[in-house]
């Protein structure tokens, strides 16, 4: 095959400068376009990872609040058990006789010729059982009327045995404490 060009030299390179301009302008748009689908990719890849590290984020922080909460819940057990403790040792303490008091008023109240030999409680009847020797009835009843109008006593028992004899008496009284107001 024979090829002829019966184009003048200006008119083959106008020619030439337009395939040229062509191949420019097509390779140009490719390179736009792959740098558009590029810098979509980017964007949606930052934005997944912005997303993602919100997400940590929240973890983080949930996380952070549940190591506060179990701590907080930790705290909150052991002061229950301290209140727990607090509260069997008040009830204790309640339930316990305080003796200075009592036996300072008996001291107070137990006339001279009466003299006290045995002092018991029984903590689950809460009496106190009270024997001694008196001189004579007199003096014995007039430590029983003090024991009677002693505010720290209550409930007085005399048994009749204790008023049988005149003089040189072995004598025994039951009664409760009275509980003390502390608070």
């Amino acid at each position: 095959m024979i090829k002829l060009n019966l184009l003048p030299p200006r008119e083959k390179e106008k020619l030439e400068l337009d395939k040229l301009n062509n191949l420019i302008f097509f390779l140009a748009v490719r390179i736009a376009i792959f740098l558009l689908i590029f810098t979509l990719l980017l964007i949606v890849t930052y934005y997944s990872l912005f997303i993602l590290l919100k997400e940590q984020e929240r973890l983080i922080e949930i996380n952070e609040n549940d190591i506060r909460i179990q701590q907080l819940v930790k705290i909150e057990e052991k002061i229950k058990n301290v209140n727990q403790h607090l509260d069997k040792i008040h009830l204790k303490q309640k339930e316990s006789v305080v003796w200075t008091p009592i036996l300072e008023e008996l001291a107070k109240i137990t006339p001279l010729g009466v003299y006290l030999s045995n002092f018991s409680y029984k903590l689950s009847i809460n009496k106190i059982n009270l024997s001694g020797w008196a001189e004579s009835r007199d003096k014995l009843i007039r430590f029983k009327d003090s024991l009677e109008e002693s505010v720290l006593f209550n409930n007085l028992e005399s048994p009749l045995s204790n008023l049988i004899k005149k003089n040189d008496i072995d004598f025994n009284f039951t009664f409760e404490p009275a509980p003390l107001n502390e608070e």
